[in-house]
């Protein structure tokens, strides 16, 4: 005869049959590699596209470049000097301008590591960090730059002494500033994703501020190694305020996370309490000592009231024991012998009553 499955052992496989469908499927390695071949092929077609139109302006961004240098001619030591300069300008910008398109693609490729949320704070903070980024470019190109070039390329000539300098030197020196000005600009970011991970606290965090001043004009003082005290404020400045401003927002995050409106009440009515409390306290300690000054023995709990007079206490007597009337119960059904019924309904002995009497 052919063999059927019973009824629950079918109920059991059509409720696992749709849990298992559900499930995502796990993706081969080579479908990996073959996500991430996309993803660069991405990146790839946004530098040569920005590259192509850095190179039709290519003249307007030399000029744009040079623009802080006051006016220094520069000069290039080989045959392909020029063409390596205009290639590194037009490399530089496409990089530059291919920013968002390559933190969009680490993201894409990132989603299914990842949850929406953490996805979401990815986001954020890589949009935050441009924006300093950007921040920090402007202030090194129209702040920075200007005051250390001036020092270093006008301070030390003279007659017989002329800086010749490479093309290709400057723009190493140009890139390496500006990418130091954004990098400094993100210590709010970094801050905050530390104290994301383990919760700082300000008070100790205002204690370094005068190591952070400190290092702040040592960095000024390298970036612009000019005696004019103006010049290493204007560069150290922004570096003491963005520390100061991190501790702020860490301020301002930790209260909120740490202390809810539920919790400040609590902590606000236990105040109250205490308050209560130590007001008894001294109350009673005054009392006390004004009891001790006139002399007054004191007995239990009259340190509250010294004046009251103790009243002696009298013995209570007994209450009279009256015998329990028990009625006889009806057996139940089942029937139990007589012996039971008169152990359970037996009278209390004398002795028991004599002592309670007494």
């Amino acid at each position: 005869m052919r063999k059927t499955k019973s009824k629950p052992t079918r109920r059991l496989a059509q409720t696992q049959l749709p849990k298992q469908s559900q499930e995502p499927e796990r993706l081969p390695f080579i479908a990996h590699v073959y996500e991430l071949r996309k993803r660069l092929f991405f990146i790839a077609v946004s530098l040569g596209i920005f590259g192509g139109l850095a190179a039709t302006i290519q003249t307007q961004l030399t000029s744009v470049l040079l623009q802080p240098s006051h006016g220094q001619q520069f000069i290039y030591t080989s045959p392909g000097g020029g063409f390596d300069f205009a290639f590194r300008i037009c490399l530089y910008t496409a990089v530059a301008l291919s920013i968002p398109v390559i933190v969009y693609n680490l993201l894409r490729y990132l989603s299914p590591l990842v949850n929406k949320a953490t996805m979401r704070s990815m986001a954020l903070f890589s949009m935050w960090s441009g924006i300093l980024a950007i921040i920090g470019i402007l202030f090194g190109y129209y702040v920075g730059l200007p005051a250390g070039l001036k020092f270093l390329l006008h301070g030390f000539s003279s007659k017989q002494i002329e800086a010749l300098i490479s093309i290709q030197s400057y723009l190493s020196f140009v890139m390496a500033y500006l990418l130091g000005s954004a990098l400094l600009f993100q210590i709010p970011l970094v801050m905050l994703f530390i104290n994301k991970i383990k919760p700082l606290r300000p008070a100790k965090l205002l204690k370094f501020q005068r190591w952070v001043v400190l290092i702040a004009f040592i960095i000024g003082a390298i970036i612009s190694p000019s005696p004019d005290i103006r010049n290493q404020a204007i560069l150290s400045g922004p570096i003491i305020l963005m520390y100061n401003l991190s501790v702020l927002m860490i301020w301002l995050i930790n209260r909120k996370q740490h202390r809810p409106k539920k919790v400040v009440a609590l902590l606000q009515k236990d105040a109250e309490i205490r308050a209560e409390r130590q007001a008894q306290f001294a109350k009673a300690q005054e009392a006390w000592r004004q009891a001790l000054s006139n002399g007054q023995p004191q007995k239990q709990h009259s340190s509250l009231h010294p004046a009251a007079p103790v009243a002696k206490s009298k013995p209570i007597a007994a209450p009279a024991a009256t015998p329990r009337v028990v009625t006889a119960r009806p057996l139940p059904p089942s029937g139990r012998p007589s012996k039971y019924l008169q152990d359970f309904n037996r009278q209390p002995r004398r002795q028991f009553i004599q002592q309670a009497q007494s």
